[in-house]
């Protein structure tokens, strides 16, 4: 694809939690749960897209954006046009002149992800998100872990 798509939006009505899983340490540890807002962003789209929770951005509550540079790095960028293609199940959204579509589905996505992260932090009351991520996912059937107290720390997104 010749053409760059916009910036990646977010809606504010997340932004506190985004801020909290992209920038809070995780305990006795220099690491924060994501790297940056873009992996966040990334896994949130994954997620919605598996749970089938795809969510058009409230506008009118405002949004954020990252710019579409960062999702140039680290094949970033291929998961935007992968999961437009598995929604779509049109090709024709990978030809050029259709990356602004392509960011909008992810950009829904990702919004309907983020909702089940605040909807899993909101029921266990969100004081160790990692804790509460990782049991939405064993619950979810995406992780098979029986360890009592899994180590995150080998864990990447």
């Amino acid at each position: 694809m010749s053409n760059r798509a916009a910036n990646i939006h977010r809606s504010r009505i997340h932004e506190d939690m985004v801020q909290r899983l992209a920038m809070t340490k995780l305990p006795g540890t220099d690491r924060t749960l994501f790297p940056t807002i873009r992996e966040l962003l990334c896994f949130a789209a994954l997620l919605g897209y598996s749970e089938g929770r795809r969510v058009p951005l409230d506008r009118s509550a405002g949004t954020e954006d990252v710019s579409y540079q960062q999702f140039e790095r680290r094949d970033a960028e291929d998961l935007i046009f992968l999961i437009a293609l598995a929604d779509s199940k049109d090709p024709e959204i990978l030809k050029d002149g259709e990356e602004g579509r392509c960011a909008e589905i992810f950009e829904e996505y990702a919004n309907g992800g983020l909702q089940v992260l605040r909807d899993a932090m909101l029921r266990s009351g969100g004081e160790y998100p990692d804790r509460d991520i990782l049991e939405l996912l064993k619950k979810s059937g995406y992780l098979n872990i029986e360890e009592a107290e899994p180590d995150i720390d080998g864990i990447n997104f």
